[in-house]
């Protein structure tokens, strides 16, 4: 059994919500995470990410994390 990893942490003074691809963090924008002040707002980042990917717009950030694990293990 494995243990699941929160999406998101408490720095900085304020939430860092990821969105993860296996046990790794995608891409989003500049970096792997999304900024929000309050953990109140943690919610609806999460929504947010999960309306994304259903609508196909994290399709990309996936398949460039999949061609870099796949040139790691070359």
């Amino acid at each position: 059994m494995r243990a699941v990893r929160a999406w998101f942490f408490e720095q900085d003074g304020g939430w860092y919500v990821q969105c993860k691809y296996g046990s790794r963090a995608l891409a989003l924008g500049k970096g792997n995470a999304v900024f929000v002040k309050s953990l109140q707002d943690v919610q609806g980042a999460l929504a947010t990410l999960k309306d994304a990917t259903e609508a196909g717009e994290l399709d990309e950030a996936i398949e460039n994390m999949l061609k870099k694990r796949a040139k790691k293990a070359a």
